[in-house]
């Protein structure tokens, strides 16, 4: 296959992948998932404030974050519960926003079935532990708690459905405007620097620091490429993989590794002065116990696969 074939064939699926995860997003069936604030509430011991805020995220993270702010500043919410509310949110973020939105459709086409599915679920899973070890820790450390008998629910909205497709294929085009060019651009740069044999003086410059985890010099573009943007340093994992420079499990340990990279540029660039602005001082101790719990759970992944595969 020519480098136009595959990037012209990427284009279009990635386009389409995104569009139609925008248009189920920004339809109401997600909001059936609300009769489940209450029991939630029941199990975790959060209170309902913590669990309207929680359920929140899946459909805005930025709402929910906001309307949990609201919260803790009335005095409706302690510390601890936002915290953990907070920790709690990462796995519905990353369903319903994160991974859905973008990275699903972008990783299934540009990695391919195998290896991209492998790597959303290790996403899933990383978010899951956090969610669950939060849980857990409150549960077990809060006293059990009586959500009100009201219903809580997460309305849906009146919205006309020719409102929704105008907005999922704005998002859509916002994102896609965003990522399509960086994409191009990388598998370009990664394929005219195999050409002209570069890669080989890349590799051995960084072949004795990446030979502790069995990685070729070479990831080390798709590293950096991922401070860029991810779908960059998916597009050169991509080419590093057409070319059988890299193994699935090579792949898989790159990928992760480039999702701490990310993660920890993304806590230092908006996550701490976000949370600063939302939650004051409190705000520094959130940042810190979230980010330290995300690489944690990342870790945990890169020596999962490095143990099965």
């Amino acid at each position: 296959m020519t480098t136009a074939t595959y990037l012209i064939r990427s284009v279009l699926l990635i386009t389409a992948g995104v569009i139609i995860a925008n248009i189920v997003l920004e339809s109401d069936s997600m909001r059936k998932l609300s009769p489940l604030i209450r029991p939630f509430c029941r199990a975790s011991n959060l209170p309902k404030e913590g669990a309207v805020s929680l359920f929140a995220s899946f459909f805005n993270p930025t709402a929910g974050k906001s309307t949990l702010a609201g919260f803790y500043h009335e005095g409706k919410i302690g510390d601890k519960e936002t915290i953990l509310t907070l920790v709690m949110s990462t796995f519905p973020i990353v369903v319903g926003e994160s991974l859905f939105r973008v990275h699903v459709p972008i990783a299934l086409v540009l990695l391919g079935p195998f290896i991209g599915s492998i790597y959303i679920a290790l996403g899933f899973l990383a978010a899951f532990l956090q969610s669950f070890a939060a849980f857990m820790y409150a549960k077990v450390n809060f006293p059990p708690l009586t959500c009100s008998e009201e219903e809580i629910y997460v309305n849906a909205t009146k919205t006309p459905s020719s409102q929704k497709l105008k907005t999922a294929l704005k998002k859509s085009s916002t994102t896609l405007i965003r990522i399509i060019p960086i994409m191009v651009v990388a598998f370009l740069v990664i394929d005219f620097l195999f050409t002209r044999g570069i890669m080989n003086y890349i590799s051995i410059l960084f072949d004795p620091i990446l030979r502790v985890l069995d990685l070729p010099g070479e990831v080390i573009t798709a590293l950096i490429a991922d401070l860029a943007h991810f779908s960059a340093g998916y597009a050169i994992i991509a080419a590093l993989l057409a070319k059988e420079v890299i193994t699935a499990k090579q792949a898989l340990i790159t990928l992760l590794i480039g999702s701490i990279l990310v993660i920890t540029l993304v806590y230092l660039k908006y996550s701490l002065s976000t949370n600063i602005s939302l939650f004051g001082k409190l705000g520094m101790k959130i940042t810190a116990i979230m980010y330290l719990s995300s690489i944690t759970a990342k870790v945990c992944m890169i020596l999962l696969v490095i143990v099965v595969m």
